[in-house]
């Protein structure tokens, strides 16, 4: 399952400025009807990492029956949900736990709901309503994070004298630096607090002497 759309990175006025997620990575096992479910609940930042967590719990539960997954990454429309019924019937597994992510009005967050086949089958109202119940014990054990949301930011034109303090800069203000280009001049790639922008890029400007300069891309 997808639901994607594509727009400029830059916040609109109709982006959400924060968003809720999950608190800890937990794993939580639930007892239905003579199967076992697992519930793998984990904060994710990009598809990559939800397929990468998904590849991680499928190999270490590699004897399990199934290993359905949902998730769900980004904000406003650019927001990417998928989910997999990982051989269940169609929608049973994956589409469940889903919605009890964005029941939860959550965002990036992924869930595997590993099921051991107990010798009764369930049915498929009974998967469906397993599956929920799986994702919702694992979502309830995580808890709830406010987080603002951040937008990518590129500074330009920085000397290596003034490399140090413009990451203490960035770092001070709460951002994140996400790589470094280090050419005859060095560039920076970090998230920054949209509500900083300005601040931020008046330090920088007085850091490198009118040199250095930051866009929110």
């Amino acid at each position: 399952m997808l639901r994607s759309a594509k727009g400029g990175a830059r916040m609109s006025n109709d982006m959400p400025k924060k968003f809720l997620t999950v608190a800890r990575s937990v794993r939580v096992r639930i007892p239905i009807g003579q199967c076992r479910f697992f519930a793998s609940v984990k904060e994710i930042k990009s598809e990559l990492e939800a397929k990468s967590f998904i590849e991680e719990v499928s190999q270490e539960f590699a004897d399990a029956t199934h290993n359905a997954w949902a998730y769900k990454v980004g904000f406003g429309d650019q927001c990417i949900s998928r989910s997999s019924d990982d051989g269940e019937p169609v929608n049973t597994a994956g589409p469940p736990m889903l919605q009890a992510i964005e029941g939860k009005g959550l965002t990036n967050v992924v869930v595997v709901g590993t099921r051991y086949f107990g010798g009764v089958k369930l049915g498929v109202g009974g998967l469906i309503r397993a599956y929920r119940e799986t994702a919702l014990a694992g979502l309830a054990e995580a808890g709830v994070r406010e987080e603002i949301i951040m937008v990518p930011a590129i500074i330009r034109n920085i000397d290596y004298a003034s490399l140090g303090d413009v990451l203490r800069e960035v770092e001070s203000f709460r951002g994140n630096i996400d790589n470094i280009d280090y050419g005859e001049q060095v560039t920076v790639f970090a998230h920054i607090r949209p509500a900083v922008e300005s601040e931020l890029k008046q330090r920088i400007n007085d850091i490198t002497r009118g040199q250095g300069e930051l866009e929110v891309t």
